[in-house]
C-alpha cells in the first residue's frame, strides 16, 4: 500500500504525539517550518524490504531524514564498487 496524503498526515501527527513532538533521530522539538519540520521515516528503507505499516513508518525532521538517506545512498554505491573489485580480481591462491 502506497502512502496516500490522507494517511500520511495521519500517521505523521500520530507519530509526532507518540514521540513527544520530537525527532526519533537527533531528538530535537519539531517546528511547523524549516529543517526541523516532521516527515514521515522509514525505519527499515522501502528499497530493503520495509513496507508503509505503522510498526516501520517514525517521525523525523527533515534534516535528519534526508541526512539518512544520503548516508544510504553513499553505503549502498561502496558497497556496490567494492563488490565489483572483487568480482574482477582472480580468487587468491591457498
Amino acid at each position: 500500500m502506497s502512502l496516500n496524503s490522507r494517511y500520511r498526515r495521519r500517521i505523521l501527527g500520530r507519530r509526532v504525539r507518540e514521540q513527544g513532538g520530537r525527532c526519533c533521530y537527533c531528538k530535537r522539538r519539531f517546528t511547523p517550518t524549516g529543517p526541523t519540520r516532521p516527515t514521515i521515516e522509514h525505519r527499515k528503507a522501502r528499497m530493503d524490504g520495509g513496507g508503509d505499516r505503522v510498526a516501520n513508518l517514525a517521525a523525523a525532521c527533515l534534516h535528519c531524514n534526508g541526512h539518512r538517506g544520503t548516508r544510504m545512498q553513499r553505503d549502498r554505491a561502496k558497497a556496490a564498487r567494492e563488490k565489483r573489485g572483487r568480482a574482477a580480481r582472480p580468487p587468491a591462491p591457498r
